[in-house]
C-alpha cells in the first residue's frame, strides 16, 4: 500500500469515498474531527484548549473538534473567522458548534493552552499574509501546538513555506502521510506525525 500521497491523489480518494457515501461528504468531516479529537484526549489529558480555524474543510474538522472536546468537559475556546466566509461541509459544522466563537484576529497565545491548529490543510496554494500571517506568528510563541492534517503554511506536495507557518508539536495527518509531511521545511515543521483512520475504505489507496 502506498504510504504517501499527493494533495490531488489524496482528493480523488476522498471523491470515491463521496460517492460510495452516496454523496454525503459531511459525515467523512465528522470522522475526521471526532478521531482527532479522541487523539488529541489522549495527547494532552486535561490541559485547556484553544482551537484556531480558518476559512475552508480545515476549520469544518476544528469545529467538530471543538464540540467533542467540549462535551467531554475540556475547556475550549474557538477563534475563527464571520459565518459568511463559511460554505459547504465547514458552514455545516458552525452552525453546529455549541461553544461561542471569537474573532480571530484577537487571538490570544495563553502559556498553559495546547493550540490546535486548523487554519489551513493541504489545499493551501497562495502565500499567507494579513491577519492570519499575525495570528500564526503569536502561534509560533507556544511549544504546544497540535496541527490537523498539516502544519497551517506547509504546501502539501513540496513541503515548502507560504509566506508563513505553523510549527507543530505534533501533526494529526488525516487519512494517510503527504508528500508535504516528508519534505522539509514541511517535515521539521510537522515534527511528530500521527496518522488518523478517518473511516476511508481502505480500497481506495489503490488505483
Amino acid at each position: 500500500m502506498k504510504k504517501v500521497f499527493s494533495v490531488e491523489e489524496i482528493k480523488e480518494i476522498e471523491a470515491r469515498e463521496f460517492r460510495k457515501r452516496g454523496g454525503d461528504s459531511f459525515s467523512l468531516m465528522v470522522n475526521a474531527g471526532v478521531n482527532c479529537a479522541k487523539k488529541i484526549i489522549k495527547l494532552v489529558k486535561k490541559k485547556p484548549i484553544i482551537i484556531v480555524c480558518g476559512p475552508g474543510n480545515n476549520g469544518g474538522d476544528g469545529f467538530i473538534i471543538g464540540n467533542y472536546l467540549h462535551e467531554k468537559e475540556y475547556k475550549v475556546e474557538v477563534f475563527c473567522l464571520q459565518k459568511k466566509y463559511y460554505k459547504g461541509d465547514a458552514l455545516k459544522a458552525f452552525k453546529k458548534l455549541k461553544i461561542k466563537t471569537q474573532n480571530i484576529s484577537k487571538f490570544k497565545a495563553r502559556k498553559n493552552s495546547v493550540i490546535i491548529d486548523c487554519i489551513f490543510g493541504t489545499g493551501l496554494n497562495k502565500p499567507i499574509s494579513g491577519t492570519l500571517k499575525s495570528v500564526i506568528l503569536r502561534m509560533n510563541k507556544l511549544n504546544k501546538i497540535i496541527s490537523i492534517d498539516i502544519p497551517s503554511g506547509i504546501n502539501g506536495d513540496t513541503g515548502k513555506i507560504l509566506g508563513c507557518a505553523v510549527k507543530a508539536h505534533t501533526t494529526l495527518a488525516l487519512h494517510a502521510k503527504k508528500i508535504g509531511h516528508t519534505l522539509n521545511p514541511g517535515k521539521k515543521f510537522s515534527r511528530k506525525i500521527i496518522v488518523v483512520d478517518i473511516g476511508i475504505s481502505k480500497k481506495f489507496n489503490y488505483k
